[in-house]
């Protein structure tokens, strides 16, 4: 699949083997997941591609969130004893 002309595309690869991809240019900032399950794997499994837009509020809210969960688990794990930080 190509870039649209102008773009600039980030793809993040999901351990599940799931994608995720960040277009952006000047103007537009777009956020696409995709899955692709081939029929042999699994027939009832649901392959998808879907884009939202993102406004710059929208993205910086979101990269807080992720951020700050990820934060929270961080410093959850680091508060047992047992367990050593990533």
């Amino acid at each position: 699949m190509a870039t649209p002309p102008g773009m600039r595309c980030v793809p993040v690869h999901l351990e599940t083997g799931d994608k995720v991809f960040v277009y952006s240019d000047a103007t537009r900032l777009v956020l696409q997941l995709r899955r692709e399950v081939p029929t042999q794997q699994d027939i009832l499994a649901p392959s998808f591609k879907v884009a939202v837009a993102l406004t710059e509020g929208e993205a910086l809210a979101l990269a807080a969130e992720l951020l700050a969960v990820v934060a929270a688990r961080r410093g959850a794990r680091s508060t047992t004893p047992d367990e050593e930080p990533d």
